[in-house]
């Protein structure tokens, strides 16, 4: 049986029964009574209620370190981020799911890992994971039928070795994983368009991150694409340029005012140039030598809901991996390190790092 929603066998039917029963003060009334909702965790578990009842629960947390409720209610995405960013949802397919479009090639991955910090850079990919979920379920009201996925064209053209700025690669590889965790079968159909030998390379980069669900979407295009594309997705809902009938208000054939303009970043807008050195004393800050290899941990418990931890840091020479864990301890007892402000390389030898966090429960 599939797993689908009509298509399930009696032992998928106790799983359901028994997960919603497991995880029914988490969850809200609605996504409990959702069948649609509840099976996709499942499938992405293959049916292991114990695997998918800690996928759910971890989701559960994701959503609130991430305070992703609020994301796209407040007007928080930067219009420099808009206008670099080469990616938009341009339409739909044609079973009425989001088609979404990146352009890697156009899109300066040095440049943003320099302009934005690591947290932000997470923050307004989940914004776009967040847009499409929106628009499934405007769609699903609108044609009386569930629209759960979104379909993804990666057009490679013009990606080669200078696009490729390893950090923030491995930033955006990890943001994929968090993706892969809490938005399973988001994706339904990727399409890698004028793919070149950098796309494989780059996709050796990012591979470890999908799931092999994900990975069985992934259909690899050269340069006559159109029939492949045109197949899924009708001609008003696809540029001119990739064989639909679409120009945007500039007459573009490749619709780049709906993407964003993109291109290289200016160095003014990097952080190293519009952020400011910190108006404390030398005396307020501690120094310690971190040779290759070592770690650093800084322990604080915390008593009061609420408080508030910042921090400030810089380094003489090299970059440097930061992040901040949660200890929690889980209804079984068992204690767990998660991390709420996500371990990557900070880049604190050419600017001060600076970030705050709001601890909303007491612990460690």
């Amino acid at each position: 049986m599939s797993g689908h929603v009509g298509n399930l066998s009696l032992t998928q039917q106790e799983a359901l029964d028994k997960l919603r029963q497991n995880v029914e003060n988490i969850l809200t009334k609605e996504e409990l009574e959702d069948d649609y909702y509840m099976l996709r965790w499942l499938r992405a578990r293959e049916f292991n209620l114990q695997k998918t009842e800690q996928m759910l629960r971890k989701h559960c947390r994701f959503r609130k370190e991430w305070r992703i409720e609020k994301l796209l209610k407040e007007d928080s995405i930067p219009e420099v981020w808009e206008k670099y960013f080469p990616g938009n949802y341009i339409g739909f397919d044609k079973g009425y799911a989001p088609v979404y479009l990146f352009h890697p090639g156009r899109f300066d991955l040095k440049g943003v890992y320099h302009t934005f910090r690591p947290e932000e850079l997470t923050k307004y990919s989940l914004a776009i994971a967040e847009k499409g979920i929106q628009l499934c379920k405007e769609q699903s009201k609108k044609y009386g039928k569930r629209i759960e996925g979104v379909t993804i064209i990666e057009d490679m053209s013009g990606f080669s070795i200078k696009n490729f700025y390893k950090p923030s690669v491995l930033h955006f590889a990890k943001v994929l994983g968090m993706f892969e965790d809490n938005y399973p079968e988001f994706m339904k159909d990727i399409f890698v368009i004028n793919a070149s030998r950098w796309f494989y390379i780059l996709y050796a980069f990012i591979k470890p991150f999908l799931s092999p669900k994900t990975k069985e979407k992934i259909r690899i295009l050269g340069s006559n694409f159109q029939p492949n594309l045109l197949q899924y997705i009708d001609a008003a809902s696809l540029p001119q340029a990739y064989g639909g009938v679409m120009l945007d208000d500039d007459g573009d054939p490749y619709c780049t005012a709906m993407l964003g303009s993109a291109g290289e970043i200016p160095h003014s807008l990097y952080r190293s140039e519009t952020s400011k050195d910190s108006n404390r004393s030398q005396e307020d800050y501690s120094t310690v030598s971190i040779a290759r290899g070592d770690t650093l941990k800084l322990q604080f418990d915390i008593d009061i809901p609420g408080t508030l931890m910042r921090w400030e840091f810089k380094t003489d020479n090299h970059n440097i991996g930061f992040g901040v864990i949660k200890v929690i301890k889980n209804e079984d007892g068992t204690m767990e390190n998660y991390e709420v402000i996500p371990i990557v390389r900070r880049s604190c030898h050419d600017i001060l790092e600076e970030g705050s966090y709001s601890c909303e429960d007491p612990g460690k």
